[in-house]
């Protein structure tokens, strides 16, 4: 659990609705800085296609710096390597207790970004459970039984979030004292969506996505890594095998980014308090006030 005092704004919302510029803005005008709430951005050597920050220069193993802002929390756990949730909070935990400023937590994963905010119970439990992982879907499906009818398709199909369920022994998560947050959700119309997922496709291929994917598998790491097991990554397992072509890479991706933006959605709206909103002037205005506030 994290025992914060102060105030932290989150800027959350889909994938490719530009979080990450309008979060570096605010932080010049609130003295703030940044850290990382995307489950994926967290790993190394994977940045084309989890859509990373290209920061200005590496102050530490988990801080960079970007346009005068710090960020955490990014390009700083290995691919094998399982980084849970408890081990996300805890690391939020020791930022906030040492850097001075208003964190400013930006992401689309929600379930990271709910873990700080709403204080989550988490334990050792939490942490990876080499036995279960070894275990198929099937066998997971049948431990996990008794929780299935409160888990979406996608979860029911997920090896780790079956992993947490059986855990946790259940889906629900405990909560403590929720921490003193603003949290913004970035109302980005459907259709605009779409038409910069289709241009950021083309432009990670423009980048070298493939060739990206191709040092990955030279370095030794496998679609079954937790972080290969990402969207701009997995869709290539097939590719390799020579089952389908560059073209089906891009439009699994599209289609994989689309499904994920509405679960995305589904799980902003559970949070009755965030504040939806697609005016960056009304994020500044609001944001103020709330840290001016007593």
């Amino acid at each position: 659990m994290i025992d914060y005092k102060g105030k932290i704004i989150v800027i959350a919302g889909p994938t490719a609705s530009g979080k990450s510029d309008i979060a570096i803005k605010l932080a010049k005008k609130i003295n703030g800085y940044i850290i990382n709430g995307d489950s994926r951005q967290v790993y190394k050597y994977l940045n084309i296609g989890t859509a990373k920050p290209v920061f200005d220069k590496q102050i530490s193993s988990d801080t960079y710096i970007l346009d005068g802002i710090r960020h955490y929390l990014y390009d700083f756990v290995d691919p094998k390597e399982n980084f849970t949730l408890f081990d996300y909070q805890l690391s939020v935990k020791k930022i906030l207790e040492k850097e001075n400023g208003i964190p400013i937590l930006v992401g689309g994963s929600g379930l990271y970004i709910d873990s700080v905010v709403f204080n989550y119970v988490l334990t050792q439990n939490d942490i990876f459970d080499s036995t279960l992982q070894s275990k198929s879907i099937e066998e997971l499906k049948n431990l996990a039984k008794a929780y299935l009818n409160d888990m979406n398709e996608s979860d029911r199909e997920n090896k780790h979030r079956l992993i947490r369920a059986i855990q946790r022994e259940g889906v629900n998560q405990k909560k403590g004292d929720k921490l003193n947050y603003l949290y913004f959700v970035l109302d980005t119309q459907k259709e605009i969506l779409k038409e910069r997922v289709r241009k950021r496709i083309e432009k990670m291929f423009d980048n070298g996505l493939l060739e990206e994917n191709i040092n990955l598998l030279k370095k030794g790491y496998t679609y079954n890594d937790k972080g290969m097991n990402s969207i701009g990554y997995i869709e290539f397992k097939e590719y390799f095998e020579k089952k389908i072509s560059l073209e089906d890479v891009k439009e699994k991706i599209y289609s994989n980014t689309l499904s994920y933006i509405k679960r995305q959605k589904t799980w902003f709206r559970r949070n009755k308090e965030s504040k939806w909103i697609n005016d960056e002037k009304d994020i500044y205005y609001t944001a103020s006030n709330f840290i001016l506030k007593e």
